[in-house]
């Protein structure tokens, strides 16, 4: 039997490597496990390059970003 939203995926040998499991029907049942694992499932609504150009100035002196930059 298998349920709904669970797909396990199998190697050329046939040996089962990966489960593909739909977050939308199982996602609050894992998100224990995935935050003992370090994984965040929750999506930042920032962006990724604005984040990671703030994250990078961390602890130098201050420095101006021009706001053109932030959208290229």
């Amino acid at each position: 039997m298998q349920a709904t939203g669970i797909f396990i995926e199998h190697n050329a040998n046939g040996t089962p490597t990966f489960a593909r499991i739909d977050l939308n029907k199982y996602g609050s049942e894992l998100k224990e496990f995935f935050s003992a694992k370090g994984i965040s499932v929750e999506k930042s609504c920032y962006n990724p390059n604005f984040v990671k150009k703030i994250k990078s100035q961390e602890g130098l002196p201050s420095v101006k970003i021009k706001t053109e930059d932030l959208w290229k």
